[in-house]
Parts: structure tokens; sequence; C-alpha cells
């Protein structure tokens, strides 16, 4: 709490928050007050329940090791690797009431594959999305359109509820392996009974409840729930458990994942290329080998690329040497609204982005013709550009929910995932969750499933597993301060108490006007690091199209990965699976 020191005229203020509990109490009293306030996350998911609210549950597993000195005797003493299971309710804000509650919407086995794929309407959205986009990228980065700043900065209109902030509450952590069925059952036997005796506490009808999880676990859940099809009543048949969904987080890692897959290569010594500027920026920690370990590095690494390029392409289609010359044709923005100076501009990019996105066009019109003597620059130069833009504007996203871009840009990364690599398991995620939201469920709920993949978090916005990553963390972190303290009937105590524990400090620190001690920020600006990538890029002029221009360092020329689709097979892909998710369990 704050402490104000006085000296002569000076005044030294200290603001800390004392450690949330233990601080004033003996270590039996600490776990006193826990087993007081373990049921407080119960009570609260009853109460928002009678108030009216829906709640949605979201699972990881919790994976940790015991070393030799933390094991307990009775297991005997040698390290070994736990597999526990965490889980959060969070309560939704949003109400979808006056939409249909018919499901399904139509018959999944009758929709068009065309509901599937970008249409030509949908694709000139995408391409105006990212051309907002890279005109945001184009003020940061040329001084003399400073004046476009205010009017770039898009103003978004969510559903209500979706600014107001998301209650976490913690669930109790369960000793199950998500990596054993019969574990992955005990786990959805938890949920269920926790939803059921939820709901007749709160004296409302049964409803049923959003659960999901990263990809893994989500196919986990979902067998799970087919193996107890046979079962004779519905809490047995796990019918409360619906919809069942992948997590956005881990998505935004795979999209990364793929964008280092196609454009990353250690062996690339040429400026314009990833890996040479992580060696030239010192960006030591952005493995493009490990994105999913170095996922924070390898997105600054990344987002620093894209914008570098889209300068770039920007200088060499106005013809400007460096992004300090002024060009001719700025027009007399004194008299211009915002809206006018946003659609100037974005029709000043919109050009770039179609001669980027062609390729896509025709792969997607059936038009495309592979190239005989490509230039490698310019190759590599249109792909961090396409695919660096759907991957911001999917962040984008992530902080603004709309479910019509989700959508849409669900179906350019379905194509790009499965272009990339035709066994995708999130290309069928997404064909899955676009049945779902098209077919198979009603219009409430598909619109209060997507809006249930995001967390308001107070601050902003982030996906649900994203926030459920953070609960893992503090889990792990009270087990250290555990040592070999760490039994089954310890743990759930603990993690019962998280959510009572984080009320009662929030609470106090809003009595008693704490204010918390500023850090450093951990990430430095970019903006030096990305003109020294624009510098050097304006040396190589990669968006000059050289019909034959190689690379020493690189044995094939990029692909763009939309281009190595067969669309044929494709469409039967998505005819496969749509009888396959019509029928499933």
């Amino acid at each position: 709490m704050p402490h104000v020191k006085k000296n002569c005229c000076k005044t030294f203020q200290v603001y800390d928050r004392l450690q949330k509990v233990g601080v004033s109490l003996s270590h039996n009293g600490m776990l006193q007050q826990m087993t007081g306030i373990s049921g407080s996350f119960n009570s609260e998911l009853i109460d928002s329940v009678r108030r009216g609210k829906k709640f949605r549950i979201v699972g990881d597993n919790v994976n940790f090791n015991i070393g030799v000195a933390q094991a307990r005797k009775s297991l005997g003493k040698s390290g070994h690797m736990e597999h526990w299971f965490g889980s959060a309710a969070i309560i939704q804000n949003v109400d979808f009431t006056g939409l249909s509650d018919i499901a399904p919407q139509q018959d999944l086995r009758h929709v068009p594959h065309t509901t599937f794929l970008l249409s030509n309407t949908e694709f000139a959205q995408e391409v105006s999305h990212m051309s907002h986009l890279a005109a945001q990228i184009l003020v940061e980065h040329f001084p003399w359109l400073k004046f476009a700043k205010a009017a770039m900065n898009e103003v978004h209109y969510p559903p209500p509820g979706v600014d107001i902030k998301n209650k976490v509450i913690p669930l109790p952590i369960l000793h199950k392996n998500e990596q054993k069925y019969a574990d992955v059952i005990d786990i959805l036997d938890s949920y269920q009974e926790l939803c059921d005796s939820t709901f007749e506490s709160a004296e409302v009808p049964s409803q049923k409840v959003h659960i999901g999880g990263d990809q893994l676990t989500r196919e986990r859940f979902s067998g799970a729930r087919r193996l107890r099809a046979a079962a004779f009543t519905d809490t047995e048949r796990l019918e409360g458990l619906d919809p069942i969904t992948f997590e956005l987080f881990h998505l935004q890692m795979t999209v990364l994942n793929t964008f280092f897959q196609i454009l990353y290569d250690s062996q690339n010594t040429e400026s314009f290329t990833l890996h040479s500027q992580k060696v030239r920026l010192l960006r030591k920690d952005a493995d493009g080998n490990d994105v999913k370990n170095h996922y924070d590095s390898c997105k600054d690494l990344a987002e620093s690329v894209i914008k570098a390029y889209v300068v770039e392409a920007a200088c060499e289609h106005i013809g400007l040497p460096d992004t300090e010359t002024v060009p001719e044709n700025i027009p007399d923005y004194s008299h211009m609204t915002s809206e006018e100076i946003q659609s100037w501009l974005v029709d000043q990019v919109e050009p770039i982005i179609n001669n980027v996105t062609k390729s896509t066009r025709h792969a997607l019109n059936g038009t495309y013709i592979h190239e005989e003597n490509p230039d490698y620059i310019y190759s590599y130069g249109n792909i961090v550009i396409e695919l660096g833009l759907i991957y911001m504007e999917l962040c984008d996203i992530v902080k603004n929910p709309n479910r019509d871009r989700l959508l849409q840009i669900m179906k350019y990364l379905m194509i790009v995932l499965k272009g990339h690599n035709n066994r995708s398991k999130y290309a069928l995620e997404i064909l899955r969750l676009l049945c779902y939201q098209y077919a198979l469920l009603s219009e409430k709920s598909a619109n209060e499933t997507i809006y249930g993949l995001f967390v308001n978090t107070g601050k902003t916005i982030i996906p649900a597993d994203l926030q459920m990553e953070y609960l893992v963390r503090l889990t792990k972190g009270h087990l250290r301060s555990m040592c070999s303290n760490v039994t089954e009937q310890s743990l759930v105590k603990r993690s019962s108490s998280f959510f009572g524990m984080n009320e009662i400090s929030e609470h106090f620190d809003k009595e008693t006007g704490t204010i918390k001690r500023a850090q450093k920020h951990k990430r430095l600006s970019s903006f030096d690091d990305e003109r020294k990538i624009i510098s050097n890029l304006r040396a190589v002029r990669p968006f000059l199209e050289t019909p034959g221009r190689k690379v020493q360092s690189m044995k094939k020329s990029p692909k763009n990965p939309i281009t190595k689709l067969a669309l044929e097979d494709f469409i039967k892909w998505i005819e496969f699976h749509k009888v396959n998710l019509f029928y499933e369990l």
C-alpha cells in the first residue's frame, strides 16, 4: 500500500502491494483462510447464472516436473513428470436472446461448398482490410502522413457486453492426464457435474455449456464424448457440454509458425531475409525453427519485417527514394473529414495489396499459371506482405472481436494452411468451426460461441486459451512454493481458493487506493530497427520485378501456399468432411 515519508521539502512515495495472502498470517492461519474461501468460486458461478448470465469452460494441461528433492517417500524417491489438468469458467456478458434458437440452421449436407470458400466479394473485403492495416503502417513510418494518424484510428462497434470485463473463475485442478481417454472422460464428467449442480442451485433450467481448449484438447474432448454416445442418460452422454471448439491463441501460433516455415531458413544470409534480419538486429531469442517456445520474440521480429516490407512496397509503387521524400499528389487535407482522409489513403494502398495478392486471386479463380522464370526476391516479398497482413489481421480481430470478420479470415487461413500442409489439423479445425457456424448450431448459439472465444481482461481483449495459459503459470507458481507437499488434496484446496484470493486482493487494492509500482518495458521500441530494415530493403528493391533474379542461398523460389492447392481436391475434401461432421456423435 502507499507509504508516504516527508523529509524537509521532499515527499517520497513508495507504491507496493504486499503478498496477497500470508504476510500477516502464520502458515497454519494461511491454510485455514484458504480453506474458508475455497468454495467462493462455486458461489460466484451460481450467483452469475442466477442473474441470467451464461458461462463457458476452457481447459489446458498442467505439466510439471517433480525433482528428487521434492518427491514424496511414499511414491518412491525419484524425479518424474506429473500431468494434471486445469480449467476456468468464464462468465459471458454478451446477450443474443433476440436471435433464433432453432438448430440446425440448415442441413449441412446440402450447404454448397462455396459457403466455405472466399467469394470474390469476400476476397475484395479482405484486400480492403489488409489495405487498412498497411495504411496504418505507412502513417507510422512516413512523416508526411502524420496528418492521417487520427483518421486511421478505426472505431470498432462490438456487440453490447464485449467491452465489459469478463469474470474468470479458476476451477479446482484435477489430477488427470489428458493423454488418457479414461482421464479425459473423468474431466468431462466433472464439467457436467459442475454444470448440473450450478443450474440446480441457481434454480434455472439446464443449458448447454460451451467448452474448449487447444486443438489437441478439443479433439480429445470430442473423442471422449463419442465414447459415451451409447450411454442411457443425457448426463452420461455429456450432452450438456456443447459445442466443443478450439481456441484462437493456438491458431495465432500456428499461423505465425507457418509464416516462419515458409520464409525462415538459417542458411539465408541475404539482407532481405528473416534470418539475416534476426542476426543483424541481434534478435537472438527469435528462433524461427521453434516458434512455439519463442512466440513473443518471433512475433516481434515478424511484425518488424512485415512493416518494413509494406513501407518498401509503397516506396517502390510511389517512386520514392526514401521515407522522408514527400510525393506530389498529397491532397489539401485541411478541408477533408477524417472519413475522407481515411478513404483517400486506403485507395492509395489498395493497388499495392492487389498486386501482392494477385497470385491468390488467380489460384482461387482457377486461372493461376506457374512462372517459368520467377524472381525469387519479388516472390519472397509478396509472401511476406500477404501472409504477414493476414496474421496481423487475425491479431487485430482478437483485440476487436467481430464475428463476420473472424469467419471471413478463417476461410482465408483455411486455404493457406491446407495449401502449406495437406494434412493440416488446423485447416480441418477451421472447416469444423465453419460447419457449426453456418449450419449445425442455431444462430443464437453460433454468435455466443464465437464471442465466447474472447476474454475482456479490463485492459485489453485476449483469446480464452491465453487466459488459461496465465492460469497455468499461476498454478505452477503455487506449486513451486509447496515443495514436497504437492498432493492431490493440498493442490485441489489451493487451486479452489485462487478466485477468492484474487477477489480479496482486488477489493483491498480498491479500498486502500493501492498504486502498483511501474515496471520497465520488457519490449523496447522496434521503430529504429524497422528503419534499418527499410534501409536494407531500399538497396535490394525487392518489388522491382526482375524475371530470373535468383538468390544464392535459396535452392528454389518461395511459393505462396495457396498456389500449391489443388482446387478440385480441396472441394472434395470439404464435401467429405461435411458429411462426416453431419453424422458426428
